[in-house]
């Protein structure tokens, strides 16, 4: 919005909301070039002589803004006070994001999904469960929007589970944090890692040693967003990200450029990646252009086979004992499994939950889908909406 007005001094505007007492000037609309000039109306002069100014999206109103100490709204005070306030305020009220997380317990006889403990905080955009305690306590890891990360442990009080939150850092100040992932997905370890990536399009890699979580390294990844960041997890110190500027990066943390690879194939942003814990080189990317594909990591100029879903791909999980079966979460596409026996195939779908399919994963001890988690808005923590469903 700052660049399309310049501060002030852009000519994309060229007729303002005003009202002139001394002259009786009638108001006009605010509008671009490319529009159409409304007509003018002739109305009765207003027994007020307060100016204001109100805003309106596509969904309707907005804003109302007054013109303090003056009597005429002019198009220095549209382009240098009130579009100002106007963007400071929404900026504002984007900053404040809420969510919640919700803890569920899921069996085999469980039929309707109910959690047994919420928790308030800001927005959860991405959480993960590590895959081995730590400190004697199952951990779930989350960052949000107000650029932390967190990690949790789930306790038991009085037979009842909980999640206590045991350590946080800010990533970055103002920055939204958009994906985490483990390092120990296939190798456990006392001080595993966490890679995030965050709205700035940068990664950082951190450590949690005696229960103290530690930034250990910043690479500036992408020109805009970096959606994704996930681990190889054959090799810890090697891990991945995708970004809005449709490039999908390799890193070496043992190397000082950090970079090793790099791929600009894509035909919109990078928004999933995921490594195969049973088989290894192999690798998943999801992206807004609709396609999944396959990667052998020793070669990532082209991938071994790609499909597409007809949606944005959001997340991708493997099947965590059929080593060719995969879960993805396709926002308008749904939700669909794939086989990569041959090619990358479809080969189900599920397409009533009427909403963005955002993430999903499956029941662990028994291959079975766990949930699927739609976002409304970003406010809302992933699991706020959750529903089951048997696939294989």
């Amino acid at each position: 919005m700052l660049t399309r007005f310049k501060e002030g001094i852009s000519n994309l505007v060229y007729s303002n909301i005003c009202h002139d007492p001394k002259t009786k000037h009638q108001s006009t609309v605010l509008v671009y070039r490319d529009e159409l000039k409304s007509t003018k109306v002739a109305r009765e002069e207003s027994a007020s002589k307060r100016m204001i100014a109100s805003f309106f999206n596509k969904t309707g109103y907005v804003t109302t803004f007054a013109l303090e100490n003056c009597r005429t709204v002019n198009i220095a005070w549209y382009k240098t006070i009130c579009l100002l306030e106007f963007i400071d305020e929404q900026y504002d009220i984007q900053q404040k994001r809420v969510g919640r997380i919700y803890l569920f317990t899921i069996d085999e006889s469980t039929t309707e999904l109910s959690p047994i403990n919420a928790l308030d905080t800001t927005g959860i955009l991405d959480q993960k469960w590590c895959y081995h305690e730590l400190n004697g306590h199952p951990a779930l890891g989350c960052v949000t929007s107000d650029g932390y990360v967190q990690i949790y442990n789930l306790i038991n009080e009085r037979d009842a589970y909980k999640l206590k939150l045991s350590n946080q850092e800010l990533v970055d100040e103002d920055v939204l944090a958009l994906s985490l992932d483990w390092s120990t997905n296939k190798y456990n370890s006392d001080n595993p890692k966490i890679v995030v990536s965050d709205s700035s399009g940068s990664v950082s890699l951190w450590t949690i040693s005696q229960n103290v979580l530690t930034k250990t390294g910043t690479w500036k990844a992408h020109d805009f967003e970096a959606w994704i960041a996930a681990f190889d997890y054959w090799h810890p110190d090697i891990f991945y990200s995708g970004g809005d500027d449709s490039v999908f990066k390799c890193f070496d943390s043992r190397t000082p450029e950090g970079v090793v690879a790099s791929n600009r194939r894509y035909g919109a942003g990078v928004t999933a990646l995921r490594s195969h814990v049973a088989i290894e080189h192999q690798l998943l990317t999801g992206s807004y252009d609709e396609n999944i594909r396959l990667w052998d990591t020793r070669n990532l100029k082209a991938p071994i086979t790609e499909a597409n879903v007809n949606g944005g791909v959001w997340r991708l999980k493997w099947h965590p004992t059929k080593n060719d079966t995969i879960l993805a979460a396709c926002m308008y596409g749904g939700f669909r499994i794939l086989k990569t026996a041959n090619d990358l195939e479809s080969v189900a779908e599920y397409m009533d939950h009427e909403s963005i399919a955002y993430g999903a994963d499956w029941k662990h001890d028994s291959g079975k889908l766990l949930d699927t988690a739609p976002r409304h808005g970003a406010a809302v923590a992933r699991g706020a909406c959750a529903s089951g469903w048997s696939s294989i």
